[in-house]
């Protein structure tokens, strides 16, 4: 009897360190992290992409999309308050009335974003600005976007979110005249990409 006793005590423990081995595997086999796809609820991806569309919508209306869309420091050849080498806002601080209205938004609630330019070239490819660089989002990932079209009547902002003198048809800009022939100078599209962080 206590040989059989003995027997099924190693038959346990062997059976216990096989189950920890499949565990461990299993867990070395998927990372589960806060910006996991499956952690995020639908529903919450569906509120962020409907306040996200409201900021942009807004800021659309009052013209601060506009503002931030030609924020821009022709004679550095970047937008006003970046150094030449940088390329976009770091993490939310984007300096106008659009920065603003995202940060009220999203600054306190733990939400990221980026804000991207998309325009015509004259090749009529479409290129990409980028505006605000908060890093690199999460696959759950929110996009909403806004276009915007500008003319060749409209001017560029001066370092204190004033409108200047430039007009684009006269200025060094990011966006080319994709349409010479016409009033209209370039069509743009702001778009957002909200995540979790």
């Amino acid at each position: 009897m206590p040989d059989r006793a003995q027997a099924y005590t190693l038959e346990a423990f062997v059976a216990a360190l096989v189950l920890l081995g499949t565990v461990v595997f299993a867990l070395q086999g998927t990372a589960v992290t806060p910006q996991s796809a499956s952690t995020a609820s639908e529903t919450q991806q569906q509120q962020l992409e409907r306040t996200g569309q409201g900021v942009l919508n807004d800021a659309a209306a009052d013209d601060s999309l506009r503002q931030a869309v030609l924020y821009w420091d022709r004679s550095d050849g970047t937008f006003h308050g970046l150094e030449p080498y940088e390329s976009a806002y770091k993490n939310a601080a984007l300096p106008t009335a659009f920065g603003a209205q995202l940060n009220r938004s999203f600054g306190a609630t733990g939400i990221a974003y980026n804000v991207n330019i998309q325009y015509r070239k004259n090749s009529g490819t479409t290129a990409t600005k980028a505006l605000v660089d908060s890093g690199t989002p999460s696959d759950d990932a929110v996009r909403v976007a806004e276009p915007i079209t500008l003319y060749d009547d409209d001017v560029l902002y001066t370092n204190t979110a004033v409108p200047g003198n430039r007009t684009l048809t006269n200025a060094s800009f990011y966006a080319p005249d994709s349409s010479p022939d016409s009033g209209v100078y370039n069509v743009v599209t702001v778009e957002v990409v909200l995540w979790s962080t």
